[in-house]
């Protein structure tokens, strides 16, 4: 299966594809949904690789690294991995779902409405800081700093939900420095182009401090809404991030800018990462003195200022996956088939006999008294045995009455009295032997009957009348079909022992 055959429906793993809701470089995202017992479900996300990089190996490791990294850390601020699985050659990640939105849409959205409140921006960017510095803190088996560096600091990597959380997100290109190649190979960039450290652009072993510094871009454009670095072409960009000069001021685009906040977010900028704050955590508490409390922003506020620009866009949000749960439970019903009574599945039923299965089965309808719907709801292989059975008895029958009306003529006919007859008259066994026939009839060897197709009722009747022109030699050897005192084993073998199964 590749990734051109995933749909919605597919089923990678233990999750069931609903939705496409995001496309990158690297993979693209779906909603999906984890199904357990007693009707648990759980909507997560997940990426699956795009199939042009499924052959590249040097992808293919980014995207692993991004499991094994990022899956080991546990942090409100940080999207947490749930899974890592392939299936037919189609990598893909499970993470949790987030009711949000990404920051760089934020942004988008609060520019037409005069931009994003300091407050709210400064509580975002502390919030992605301290995800941020549990990812650097990240230690293996024996305690030692792994030295993971994310390497793609952006608004596009930073969630925000709309209960006010932000998160960081996407570890794709993601570092463990101490594990060994820190340093970026020549010629090679990984990370978006304008949110680069000075260092990352140069090639040189980075740190976490890398991270800072796109820490420092997220805040400068969040607050003043333009970007430190950008120009016209990406050259021109990585020129301006590499050159000596220091970054513009935010209070030459915004005169009433927070001195305290300009001076943090001026350090966090610093092009030499000596002068730089040390670690995320370090920024975090810088920016949480630089504003006095009255103006520092809160979870409710953030919440209340996204649902304000995606209150309409989140309703459309969860319309749209509504009804993609929907139509995957339809497809599951759809696909699911009832018990069937059919050759195959009587045949494999031990100690259940066919005819008493299909009886049950013609139960559970309202009763048919006609003989025409008893004869056609006996249809089929175990329909034929049925009309079978029925014509060898009604021949012993008419046997049976033929024999009473030739004795009885017989009687008449002869001048004795009934005092003088023998009292060993065999005529009585007769009767009694054929007509106790009927009941002995399942112990007969059905299979040796000619199998033929169900016929109507008329062709028993052809074959009784010609059983009454047939000479009483062809009707002997019907009377030691089964002794009487046998008739009783067929009948308790017959008797149903079909339980109710409760998928009725």
């Amino acid at each position: 299966m590749s990734q051109h055959e995933i749909g919605p429906g597919h089923v990678l793993g233990r999750y069931e594809l609903l939705m496409p809701i995001a496309a990158g470089g690297m993979a693209m995202v779906w909603a999906a949904r984890l199904k357990g017992t007693r009707g648990f479900q759980k909507i997560v996300a997940v990426k699956t690789m795009l199939p042009k990089l499924s052959e590249d190996d040097q992808f293919e490791k980014m995207f692993l690294d991004e499991a094994s990294l990022a899956s080991k850390v546990r942090h409100p601020n940080a999207v947490e991995i749930l899974d890592l699985g392939e299936q037919d050659g189609v990598l893909f990640l499970a993470m949790e779902w987030i009711d949000g939105v990404p920051l760089n849409q934020l942004m988008k959205a609060a520019k037409q409405k005069g931009g994003v409140p300091t407050t709210v921006a400064t509580r975002m960017v502390m919030q992605a800081c301290a995800g941020l510095h549990a990812a650097h803190e990240l230690t293996d088996g024996k305690g030692k700093l792994i030295g993971l560096v994310h390497r793609d600091i952006s608004p596009q990597n930073i969630l925000v939900t709309y209960d006010g959380v932000a998160k960081v997100v996407d570890f794709g290109v993601a570092k463990a420095t101490a594990l060994g190649d820190g340093a970026t190979q020549a010629g090679q960039l990984k990370g978006k182009v304008s949110y680069m450290a000075p260092e990352q652009v140069r090639g040189e072993p980075i740190d976490r401090r890398a991270d800072v510094f796109a820490m420092g871009i997220v805040l400068y454009a969040l607050t003043t809404g333009k970007h430190p670095f950008r120009k016209e072409s990406e050259g021109a960009t990585l020129f301006a991030i590499t050159a000596p000069e220091a970054v513009i001021p935010p209070r030459k685009f915004v005169p009433d800018y927070p001195q305290p906040l300009q001076d943090v977010l001026l350090k966090a900028l610093e092009k030499d990462r000596d002068q730089r704050y040390a670690s995320a955590s370090e920024l975090l508490k810088a920016l949480d003195k630089a504003l006095p409390p009255s103006a520092r922003g809160s979870d409710e506020e953030v919440g209340a200022f996204v649902l304000g620009l995606f209150e309409e866009q989140r309703k459309k949000s969860q319309a749209t996956l509504a009804d993609a749960l929907e139509r995957a439970d339809r497809h599951q019903l759809s696909s699911k088939t009832g018990p069937k009574f059919t050759e195959a599945t009587l045949s494999g039923q031990s100690g259940v006999s066919a005819l008493s299965t299909v009886g049950v089965a013609a139960s559970l309808a309202p009763p048919k008294p006609s003989i025409v719907d008893i004869d056609a709801a006996f249809a089929g292989r175990d329909g034929k045995r049925f009309v079978k059975l029925a014509i060898v008895g009604g021949l012993c029958v008419v046997g049976a009455l033929a024999v009473v009306l030739f004795m009885s003529g017989t009687k008449s006919a002869e001048p004795t009295t009934a005092a003088s007859k023998p009292a060993t008259a065999p005529s009585a066994e007769a009767v009694v032997a054929h007509v106790t026939a009927p009941s002995a009839a399942p112990a007969m060897d059905l299979d040796a009957l000619p199998v033929e197709p169900a016929t109507p009722t008329s062709s028993s009747s052809s074959e009784s009348t010609a059983s009454r022109k047939a000479p009483s030699s062809a009707r002997g050897p019907a009377a030691p079909v089964a002794a009487p005192a046998k008739s009783a084993a067929p009948a308790a073998a017959t008797k149903p022992t079909w339980k109710h199964d409760p998928g009725f």
